[in-house]
């Protein structure tokens, strides 16, 4: 780790007893938000069955994904305040979600700042022939929010270490729709008694942990450099473009624009479909 990554971890830590530390200030962009636009827009056509051959392949689990999404969705408008996304620093995650929550605390703005979300997934890879379980971000270099924008409120986000901006147009925090916030946040299968999420020990939130699958067939015809769609998950019907490929187990890793930044997702052979 370099001499600078160092201090300023050094900084961040310090965070928790010393209240906020300046942090360069970093233009805010505008937001990408047609990635989860694309992802309503599919979702509101999803009711009508896909033409040809796609339509023998829609199962029980699409209509139960549907039915559980607008659930959920329904649940989280019916929650105090509204959802924005702040940026961060890469691999800060984490620390601003801790030191957010300190800062609310602190500077007395919990009534305003009602939830801080690191959304994860779990999932199981094969290394040196061992399954093992790790965890994936679902959005690297963002946190969620849920609060009552007003001046204090909007100070101490901004402010918090690590932070370098809202995700928004021309300065202005951008609302992030609660069906948007829904497909990162509602678990792909009840993680708890009451469908919420599970909370890790890093007070990540857990939408996805590892299902038992058949063995994947790592023959495929997709290469380096190809243009395609996810078909599902949060990022279905997104334009990706296959920027690496695992030999040995088949992974695919593919570039989306999330929020004006490339960034990159681990995506299955039956995840995507090339673009013509």
């Amino acid at each position: 780790m370099s001499e600078e990554s160092t201090n300023f971890d050094e900084q961040v830590d310090a965070a928790h007893t010393e209240g906020a530390i300046e942090v360069e200030e970093q233009p805010v962009q505008e937001a990408d938000l047609d990635i989860v636009a694309a992802a309503e827009d599919s979702a509101n056509e999803s009711d009508a069955a896909p033409a040809g051959a796609d339509a023998a392949e829609e199962t029980d689990g699409d209509a139960d994904y549907r039915r559980r999404l607008r659930e959920f969705t329904r649940e989280l408008k019916k929650q105090s305040g509204q959802w924005y996304i702040i940026q961060t620093y890469s691999s800060y995650e984490n620390k601003v979600k801790t030191n957010l929550e300190m800062r609310a605390q602190t500077l007395e703005v919990e009534e305003y700042i009602h939830e801080v979300v690191v959304p994860v997934e779990q999932i199981v890879e094969m290394k040196d022939g061992k399954k093992k379980i790790v965890k994936r971000k679902l959005l690297p270099g963002y946190v969620l929010v849920r609060m009552d924008m007003n001046d204090r409120a909007w100070s101490v986000v901004r402010d918090t270490p690590g932070v370098t901006s809202f995700v928004g147009n021309e300065g202005n925090a951008t609302v992030v729709r609660p069906r948007d916030v829904a497909k990162f946040l509602m678990p792909k299968q009840a993680a708890t008694a009451d469908g919420s999420a599970a909370t890790n020990a890093d007070g990540e939130m857990v939408i996805a942990m590892p299902e038992e699958q058949s063995a994947p067939k790592f023959s495929h015809g997709y290469q380096v450099g190809d243009a395609v769609t996810i078909l599902s998950g949060a990022f279905a019907s997104v334009a990706a473009t296959i920027s690496e490929i695992d030999p040995a187990t088949g992974k695919i890793q593919a570039l989306v624009s999330i929020f004006g930044r490339d960034t990159p997702v681990e995506l299955t052979p039956d995840q995507i479909k090339k673009i013509d």
